[in-house]
């Protein structure tokens, strides 16, 4: 038995859709590398990163978020921490689009006083202007640290030295 495939077919609907998924996958990929390059270079390294790898002084520190598994679905692609403060950044293709489940937990995120982030590969200039000001942010750090040294026990440890 010969089976025919034709333009219009299933087959070829199908195939031409993971073709477009493939295409957009590799773009947000490359969105996110350009994005973690640029933190590294301000000094926001993986988390877990060597310390004697680390070009620039660490300010902070990110991780790399992946939705399924053991993990909740919907969650921002990133969490950053940079000076103390925590962003939570979803990353977009040009063309993506966030699913409604990543819009209601941006929109918790932001409504808890805490700062979540959609981001598109044109907004990305903006967004290294908030880090910037992130990263110049230093007015209640000082206070958290004192805090967090005037209440640290072995029961209650901070661990703040990168050993």
């Amino acid at each position: 038995m010969i089976v025919s495939i034709s333009q219009n077919s299933d087959f070829a609907r199908i195939a031409a859709n993971q073709q477009k998924e493939v295409i957009h996958i590799a773009a947000e990929k490359n969105f996110e590398n350009r994005v973690k390059k640029w933190l590294q270079e301000q000094g926001i390294y993986p988390l877990g990163y060597a310390a004697d790898k680390m070009d620039v002084p660490p300010i902070g520190y990110y991780e790399k978020r992946w939705g399924g598994g053991y993990s909740k679905k919907g969650l921002p692609d990133m969490h950053i921490v940079a000076n103390g403060i925590s962003l939570d950044v979803e990353l977009k293709a040009p063309n993506g689009k966030p699913s409604e489940l990543q819009i209601h937990n941006i929109r918790q995120i932001n409504q808890a006083a805490s700062v979540a982030l959609l981001l598109f590969p044109d907004g990305f200039e903006q967004f290294k202007e908030i880090m910037k000001g992130v990263i110049k942010c230093n007015t209640v750090i000082p206070l958290l640290n004192a805090l967090k040294a005037a209440n640290t026990s072995t029961s209650c440890d901070t661990l703040t030295s990168l050993k």
